[in-house]
């Protein structure tokens, strides 16, 4: 059966399963013990041959779901004990494939004067038997909202999503695989030519003249080792999103130093490093701004979650008391993620990060996200293409773009992204490569420049990394498979006289 739907205001077809998914015990180890332990990386991100729907369903399984065909929910003989019918949940395929599993969630935007009292919507809302979880605060009348139990997921959005007199918009929240855009390592190259070699960053020169003091980076990602010796003395906010078993909500928890749990992840510690691992202190190699300030956000932290948790990430990133009313500290200047999603772009999420441009009090974050490992059209990206993102591409010790990388024209630049040193688990190093990694690179270019210049606007810095990038001389900028070029720290922060 195909179900079609609007999200984000287009319409797609989801393909219902011939399986069902059960939702794991409620204490199942957000890191599954039967993990293999590669540099803190998670098995499923060093198989890039697994099809979508392949992946998706494995990345559940470690996750401790498990997938049954529906005839097995047919007690064959006398005894035979289905699971409990509350935890079963319907599966769905988008048309790229990707496995989404669906819960009890939706979120919906009113189409209500901006001067709605909160009772109003609460009792707006209970006409379609829909309870407020809690209300977003980067768009107006936005709300998680628990679906009425009795139907099937597909009548009771459909039924929302055919009032638009009431509803701008209503999208389910369903479970997805939201996981980092790592590449397998290639073979070892020198340390750290992403600060020092011929076509790096220009990192040495750029440090005469900024290292980012003082500007806060977010970093978005499934975990982070938060007291690897590199990381731990630059994180000084944040916190992680833990999900209830099968549902589309998390609950907040903050950072707090001696904190005896954090989630963790190598991909996610990876990526914190190469924006801000500390240098001068004898451990490993260092960031590009290593004196910046960090924010280490986790969510979906086994790697399964919905874009409504990712959009709370953002939305925390931005204004963290509009996530925890008690958390009065500024929001990040730059923001950084490296996590895919399914196909789908959900408005919630699309929202979140358009809501980028009121932070830092009007002059709007950059919001800086990894391209795909593959060479395919970013116009095929939903998330890259979104117009308040600034896609990152990968290059090479050569300074060529990388084989696996998107193109297009809203490619923005390339940053080292083959073979880069950074922090790993279990207070390590290692080298990586994948955009992800690209990433938070140019994101920390971004945080040098904005010491520089802490009141240019989201849009000025933008424009200044793209005016100093390196491009070859025989190609027009910008280029599809280059952008504006490869990033340069040094130009970047070197004013003119």
């Amino acid at each position: 059966m195909k179900w079609t739907l609007k999200i984000n205001g287009r319409r797609v077809k989801w393909q219902l399963s011939d399986v069902v998914a059960v939702v794991p015990p409620p204490y199942f180890p957000p890191l599954c013990p039967e993990r293999e332990k590669l540099n803190g990386k998670h098995p499923v991100d060093c198989d890039d041959n697994l099809r979508r729907e392949q992946l998706g369903r494995k990345t559940f399984e470690q996750a401790g779901w498990r997938f049954i065909d529906r005839k097995a929910l047919r007690p064959k003989k006398k005894g035979d004990r289905p699971p409990d019918k509350k935890d079963i949940r319907q599966v769905f395929l988008s048309e790229r494939g990707d496995v989404l599993i669906e819960t009890d969630v939706a979120v919906v935007q009113l189409n209500a004067a901006a001067e709605m009292k909160p009772s109003t919507a609460k009792r707006i809302l209970a006409e379609d038997g829909l309870k407020i979880i809690y209300q977003l605060s980067f768009a107006p009348h936005v709300y998680a909202v628990r679906l009425p139990s009795g139907r099937s997921l597909q009548e009771t959005i459909d039924a929302l999503q055919d009032k638009p007199h009431r509803y701008i918009y209503a999208e389910p929240s369903m479970l997805e695989r939201i996981s980092g855009r790592q590449a397998p390592n290639d073979p070892l190259l020198e340390m750290q030519w992403q600060h020092e070699g011929d076509f790096g960053l220009q990192s040495l020169d750029a440090w005469e003249i900024t290292k980012g003091a003082g500007v806060r980076i977010a970093i978005i990602d499934n975990g982070m080792e938060i007291y690897h010796d590199d990381l731990k003395d630059g994180i000084v906010g944040g916190g992680y999103f833990q999900p209830g078993p099968g549902t589309a909500t998390a609950t907040f928890v903050k950072y707090q130093p001696g904190m005896t749990y954090f989630p963790d992840s190598g991909h996610g510690t990876a990526c914190m490093g190469m924006a801000g691992a500390r240098a001068n202190n004898g451990n490993g190699g260092c960031g590009i701004a290593f004196d910046s300030d960090l924010l280490a956000i986790a969510c979906a932290i086994d790697q399964t979650a919905s874009q409504l948790t990712l959009a709370r990430a953002i939305e925390y990133a931005i204004n963290p008391n509009g996530v925890d009313p008690n958390d009065f500290t500024p929001g990040a200047d730059i923001i950084s993620c490296s996590l895919d999603t399914a196909h789908d772009v959900h408005k919630v999420l699309e929202q979140a990060i358009n809501s980028a441009t009121t932070g830092r009090n009007g002059l709007g974050v950059p919001v800086f996200w990894a391209v795909n490992n593959v060479k395919e059209k970013l116009s095929e990206d939903n998330l890259c293409s979104l117009a308040n993102v600034i896609a990152v591409g990968r290059s090479g010790e050569g300074g060529k773009v990388a084989v696996q990388c998107a193109y297009g024209p809203k490619l923005e630049f390339l940053a080292p992204g083959i073979n880069v040193l950074g922090p790993a688990m279990w207070n390590d190093n290692d080298e990586w490569s994948g955009t992800s990694f690209a990433t938070p690179l140019a994101a920390g270019v971004a945080a040098l420049v904005l010491e520089r210049h802490p009141t240019w606007t989201a849009a000025q810095v933008l424009q200044r990394l793209r005016d100093t990038c390196d491009m070859p001389s025989s190609l027009a900028s910008p280029n599809d498979r280059y952008g504006h070029g490869r990033i340069n720290a040094f130009r970047a922060v070197n004013d003119p006289e």
